[in-house]
């Protein structure tokens, strides 16, 4: 079994067809219909590493204690480096990760960063996704501007101070134009405001060029729909975690910005479901924003925020393995999969997007949250 060099995925669909046999055995064993376990969940991983300006300096011996991916915001790679002193210059922060892994997850991108332990001879590292590195970058003081969120977005980034952390990737132009202002704001609490609200965002990492390059991504949703991709309760999930979310406030008000609190100083903007109020009765929240001066904008962020904290939501967390029909390389974030839970209720069957997973090395599992 060889290693899946970087840019490939494991086969998907590829078994062994063979145990190893004992010699003078004859004749040989019949094909295995059913890998053995460590097979399926087992991975080989290779650790790239780049210096910060993305240029690559070598390959990290690490051990893979956990790496993570989450919707819309930044993930985490743990790994435990066991002899440290070998490998000091590949451990500075800042450093950039490529991690690619040969069981069917997706290479897990982005760099070095706080904290970072050393205990019993070893390092531990921390490293966080692309994502994060958008809180390294603010926009100028009073920038304003007035467009659709992917072009906001494109002019923000090639306005980043210094060299870019983070370079244009696919971004959706569509969608309604929008207005803001800003002052020092981060990059990242930017995507996450309630002017992005119906968009995704993540960043990938690849190596380009011979540089590990990052890029952002816009989407005005991430995913696809699998109906053939299926989380089944008892044979490829375990660890079912069924959970109801809130708050819950079905009337919002919302301000923009002003230096007043007139009829005339500032827009308002309110919305209400009366189907939540009438069956938990009136839960009332309130909101303003600072950068939203136009009308148009601020109902639409209102409306947002009424859509999803009008009634409680369901959280739905397993322990996926890497079995058909929903292998590691099926389905990604932002995918909606089919699910069938039998422990919980009465049972459940339907559709969920995946908006969460950590791999679990020592356990071969994917932790996969999906609402």
């Amino acid at each position: 079994m060889g290693f899946v060099y970087p840019g490939a995925y494991w086969p998907i669909g590829f078994w062994p067809t063979r145990y190893w046999h004992v010699i003078g055995d004859s004749p040989e064993p019949p094909p295995t219909i059913i890998p053995d376990v460590g097979w399926v969940n087992g991975a080989y991983a290779l650790v790239v590493v780049a210096d910060d300006n993305g240029i690559p300096i070598g390959e990290l011996a690490a051990e893979i204690d956990g790496l993570t991916w989450v919707l819309n915001e930044f993930g985490q790679a743990r790994l435990t480096v066991p002899n440290p002193g070998t490998a000091a210059r590949l451990m500075e922060f800042g450093n950039r990760l490529l991690i690619y892994i040969d069981n069917g997850l997706p290479p897990w991108s982005g760099f070095i960063d706080p904290p970072r332990r050393w205990r019993y001879g070893a390092a531990a590292l921390t490293a966080y996704s692309g994502e994060r590195l958008l809180t390294h970058r603010v926009t100028g003081r009073n920038r304003t501007l007035n467009a659709t969120p992917g072009a906001i977005l494109t002019t923000l980034l090639k306005e980043q101070a210094g060299r870019g952390v983070v370079e244009t990737g696919r971004i959706d132009m569509g969608g309604d134009a929008v207005s803001g202002a800003w002052h020092y704001d981060e990059l990242y609490k930017i995507l996450q405001s309630g002017l992005f609200a119906g968009f995704d965002f993540h960043v990938t990492g690849a190596m380009e060029n011979g540089r590990v390059v990052f890029r952002l991504n816009l989407y005005q949703r991430r995913g696809f729909v699998l109906p053939g991709v299926v989380l089944v309760e008892g044979h490829n999930t375990s660890g079912v975690d069924v959970e109801e979310q809130g708050p819950i406030v079905n009337q919002w008000f919302a301000a923009g910005a002003g230096n007043g609190w007139g009829d005339t100083d500032r827009v308002y903007s309110e919305a209400a479901a009366a189907g939540s109020i009438a069956q938990i009765g009136l839960r009332q929240g309130g909101k303003t924003y600072s950068n939203v001066r136009d009308k148009t904008t601020l109902d639409m962020l209102t409306a947002a925020e009424l859509a999803g904290s009008a009634d409680a939501y369901f959280s739905i967390s397993v322990d996926a393995l890497n079995l058909t029909p929903a292998r590691f390389a099926d389905y990604d974030i932002g995918d909606t999969v089919g699910v069938e839970i039998y422990s919980v209720g009465d049972g459940y069957r339907g559709e969920r997007r995946v908006i969460g997973r950590n791999y679990v090395a020592a356990r071969g599992v994917v932790e996969t949250v999906l609402l």
